[in-house]
């Protein structure tokens, strides 16, 4: 650890987080980044190209747009939401035109009823996992044909000692065709559970390591105790408590933010191997307990109770972090709450740097970043309460830099 990322370091423990900067203080390969560091470069974002929002006479009309990503062709697939409020995946060319739907709504090979916000393209196949009917159906990423389904409950990963009980809650596709199985706990009470655990395994479920590779704490969650009153869900994430994230390389390594009210990035190799750490010193807004709102008009005495129940006090901020990519030049994207209302996309270099800072535009958030190009899901309500009033779309910009 550098002179400089000691001084800052205590700089934090003189502060109210001195007990943070003692965790952040014990990790090795640590590089500490100014908190007012400059980025190197000024960068310009040009639009390019459109996809969804009624391009094209031929595509289905979604009411909204909930996720994105880019294959190898340039293509653009696209995750939505019809007039049914059902899920269906639609394929666009490069040039914004329309080209096809992958699978269809049922419950036969090739069909799914809900898929899940995240599908994966990886190793030449489209992965998508129904959570209605609890399955994982693989397409092909040349020509979206079908090509398989695999049962998620009859995986064998689920008898291992190290995540029995816990839910198999997400995964990740791996470039070397195999993947992260990622298990949350589930929680009994208000507070948080059994650490997030992620299990290498390969399509079928099969495990390739009995252990771990990686694991990260738990959501808070609030726990409906009552349980006569329908308004509320049984369970329920409580955002504004932290959560973590993570995100998989083109080369297969795992960065991590364990809790998102720290500006700290973990790498991990292929194998779950800590690799380096990054810290930005940067706060969250403040923590504003009245802002939150829940089912059936229970906010803040459900999250107060909450707190209380797991002897947990009211943070003093709120996460700075809200979502973490990697590029295909291995440059992290993390989007920064400057305050509650306004975020900056942060781009880093892969060893942490600051090199960009973008204002992130109101109401786009970032769905794949490819081939020198961002790609944003963009929502316009057009201050209608009618969802046939409503455009969503992904948006293209091509990424220009230049040294400050």
């Amino acid at each position: 650890m550098s002179i400089l990322s000691c001084l800052y370091l205590i700089q934090c423990s003189n502060n109210s987080g001195s007990e943070k900067a003692e965790h952040i203080q014990e990790l090795d390969s640590l590089t500490v980044y100014p908190a007012d560091s400059e980025p190197a470069y000024e960068v310009d974002l040009v639009q390019e190209q459109s996809f969804g929002g009624g391009n094209d006479p031929r595509e289905p009309y979604l009411i909204t747009i909930t996720s994105c990503a880019v294959d190898d062709n340039d293509r653009v697939i696209i995750r939505g939401q019809n007039n049914d409020f059902k899920t269906e995946l639609h394929v666009y060319n490069p040039d914004g035109s329309y080209r096809m739907q992958i699978g269809r709504s049922g419950r036969g090979p090739g069909e799914y009823e809900f898929v899940s916000n995240n599908f994966q393209i990886n190793a030449g196949r489209v992965f998508l996992q129904d959570q209605s009917t609890k399955r994982l159906s693989f397409f092909s990423a040349d020509d979206y044909s079908f090509e398989k389904t695999t049962n998620l409950q009859d995986w064998n990963v689920r008898d291992l000692e190290a995540v029995r009980d816990m839910k198999l809650s997400d995964f990740r596709a791996r470039s070397d065709g195999n993947l992260l199985a990622i298990f949350s706990g589930l929680p009994t009470g208000s507070g948080r559970t059994a650490n997030t655990k992620f299990m290498l395994v390969d399509t079928e479920g099969n495990v390739l390591n009995p252990e771990p590779l990686i694991e990260l704490p738990s959501p808070f969650y609030i726990v409906n105790e009552n349980r006569g009153n329908t308004l509320l869900p049984l369970r329920m994430q409580l955002s504004l408590m932290g959560r973590s994230l993570y995100v998989l390389s083109h080369d297969n390594a795992i960065y991590t933010v364990s809790q998102t009210e720290d500006f700290l990035i973990k790498k991990y190799d292929a194998e779950g191997i800590y690799q380096f750490a990054i810290y930005y010193p940067v706060m969250g807004p403040p923590f504003d307990v009245d802002s939150v709102r829940l089912p059936g008009g229970h906010s803040q005495l459900a999250i107060k109770n909450a707190l209380e129940e797991a002897d947990v006090e009211i943070p003093e901020t709120a996460p700075v972090l809200h979502n973490m990519r990697i590029d295909d030049e291995n440059r992290i994207w993390v989007t920064v709450a400057v305050d509650t209302e306004t975020s900056e996309w942060w781009m880093l270099g892969e060893s942490g740097e600051l090199l960009a800072k973008i204002i992130a535009p109101e109401n786009e958030a970032i769905c794949d970043i490819q081939n020198g190009y961002l790609y944003t899901k963009s929502f316009d309500s057009k201050g209608s309460d009618d969802p046939e009033g409503w455009e969503s779309k992904v948006v293209k910009y091509s990424i220009n830099l230049t040294e400050r």
